[in-house]
């Protein structure tokens, strides 16, 4: 099992523990159906196990972790039809998404996704899959908070975090320059304010992505 970290502030212990076991299971820190015990998990961090159960039962609510009985909590699994799904309710959110964000853009807001597209360019040419993949997860984020729909945003993070477990895990080197000029081609849209273009845009990119991560999960799994 791995070992968590002390915690000596104890503000707001239960979203420090949440936050800290989040983080791990994003990172594959802790594997899917990795069993958590909230006793071992306290001691660790030098807290009672109250934060640690509180903990554990937003991130049940939020898919990261579920209660099996006779067994405890573990590590929620994420199947290939539980991506899809994600993806799929992803590609309706942003686009909607991204249709208020070419209303609302600001030079500001244009020159920030520019400096992440040009990053993106660096970590493509030094073929840098995590990098690029980080930088990814920016540029979404991005694009959504300037949506300034607070509801959207959260769900839309939430979603963000559940998929980057599994699409992190796929080595996708042949396919970077193709996702670059699609965030180009987004990026554009945005900067004229082109709704439709935008939308477009978006649709597409995360098509793509569907497409080339199932692409990958088929050829893996005829390999094995």
């Amino acid at each position: 099992m791995a070992r968590f970290p002390m915690i000596k502030n104890h503000e707001l212990l239960s979203q420090k523990v949440y936050r800290i076991i989040k983080r791990d299971i994003i990172q594959g820190k802790l594997s899917s159906d990795t069993r958590l015990y909230e006793e071992k998990i306290a001691e660790q961090m030098n807290i009672s196990r109250t934060p640690v159960r509180e903990a554990l039962r937003s991130l049940s609510a939020e898919g990261f972790v579920k209660l099996i009985p006779n067994i405890g909590i573990v590590v929620n699994h994420i199947s290939p039809k539980d991506l899809l799904d994600i993806l799929n309710i992803r590609q309706e959110l942003e686009t909607y998404a991204i249709c208020l964000a070419a209303q609302k853009i600001n030079e500001k807001d244009i020159d920030n996704l520019n400096v992440i597209i040009q990053q993106m360019e660096r970590a493509v040419f030094t073929n840098n899959t995590l990098l690029f993949n980080n930088l990814n997860l920016e540029y979404h984020r991005d694009i959504i908070l300037i949506s300034n729909n607070n509801k959207l945003i959260e769900i839309c993070d939430n979603l963000h975090q559940q998929s980057e477990r599994w699409i992190k895990a796929i080595v996708v080197k042949e396919r970077l320059m193709h996702s670059l000029q699609e965030h180009v081609e987004i990026y554009n849209s945005l900067k004229k304010k082109d709704v439709d273009g935008a939308k477009k845009a978006m649709s597409i990119h995360i098509s793509n992505i569907i497409k080339n991560i199932f692409k990958t999960d088929l050829k893996e799994r005829t390999e094995q």
